[in-house]
């Protein structure tokens, strides 16, 4: 096994813990001499646990710390939780362990727990494409960071950080910020109203009850539209979260200015407006929202390692 000291990313690996009997370290997949800022897919590979339920667990925290030093260095990270299932069955990795001659896994998406073997290896291999590389230095620094606060994402952040990285790979600016505002979206949480609004709403739905001029249907409709009005609209929750990043800017504009302004463009691109946005505007826009989403999912990171 090479070394388990490396930090550099123009090395073949980053070594992320090494204490206790565990091991967990950044490594290419497949190509072992490949560096590490040459490669578009990577695997994260620990070892020494006790239980396959402890190495589990493991893993799970560890996606997290890799996602929040990525979404920290301005990275995208496909981890395949939503790609088709590999179909390759425990007979069929049987069968090429046979024809190859040493142990053979199956390629799976996520997390995978597995014994180690001698010469195991695993077939297939994800496919990747667009590959940016910051400076390797300013991401040393941020793995390490990460890896040092273990701060780990809600289910929300793991949504929204697919999402984000979903981004990269898409074929137009209009996608790429429906995307990063969908994922701005997963991340609310709305809060109520003040108790003057919500009593005003249920007058409203008290009043749609007894309206005898609509149908069954309209009412009930009318009233699931109006108790929705009980909590904060998505702009001003997404208007407070953005609040979290001051003092930075986007493209020019304080957060708070910045997210209204991409979600009115989202809005623009959905809503079937005939006269379409200028693509160079929408480019821009999602240019900065990515560096927007990818600071909200930076957590701690944002704060213990400042630009």
């Amino acid at each position: 096994m090479p070394s388990q000291t490396l930090l550099g990313l123009t090395e073949n690996q980053f070594s992320l813990q090494d204490e206790g009997g565990r091991q967990v370290w950044l490594k290419p997949f497949g190509d072992a001499g490949q560096r590490l800022c040459d490669a578009a897919n990577l695997v994260i590979r620990g070892e020494g646990y006790a239980t396959e339920e402890e190495a589990a667990r493991e893993g799970e925290r560890w996606r997290d710390v890799i996602s929040r030093a990525f979404a920290r260095a301005y990275l995208a990270a496909d981890f395949g939780d939503r790609q088709p299932v590999n179909m390759v069955t425990k007979a069929g990795e049987k069968f090429f362990s046979n024809l190859m001659g040493h142990p053979v896994l199956a390629h799976l998406s996520g997390v995978t727990v597995f014994e180690d073997q001698p010469g195991l290896r695993f077939l297939g291999a994800p496919n990747a494409e667009g590959c940016r590389l910051p400076s390797e230095e300013r991401n040393r620094l941020v793995f390490a960071q990460a890896a040092r606060l273990h701060d780990p994402l809600n289910g929300r952040e793991r949504v929204a950080f697919d999402l984000y990285s979903g981004s990269f790979f898409q074929p137009s600016a209009d996608s790429r910020l429906l995307m990063l505002t969908m994922a701005i979206e997963t991340l609310l949480v709305r809060q109520s109203r003040s108790d003057g609004a919500q009593a005003h709403v249920t007058a409203m739905i008290e009043a749609t009850k007894g309206n005898t001029d609509l149908t069954d249907s309209e009412r009930n409709s009318v009233r699931m539209s109006l108790k929705d009005l009980r909590s904060e609209s998505i702009g001003q929750a997404g208007k407070r979260l953005a609040r979290t990043l001051k003092p930075r800017t986007y493209a020019g504009q304080s957060p708070d200015a910045f997210f209204s302004r991409c979600y009115t463009m989202r809005s623009v691109l959905t809503h079937g407006h005939v006269e379409r946005p200028d693509r160079r505007e929408v480019d821009i826009l999602a240019a900065s929202l990515a560096l927007f989403v990818a600071d909200l999912l930076a957590g701690r990171l944002l704060t213990e390692f400042p630009d």
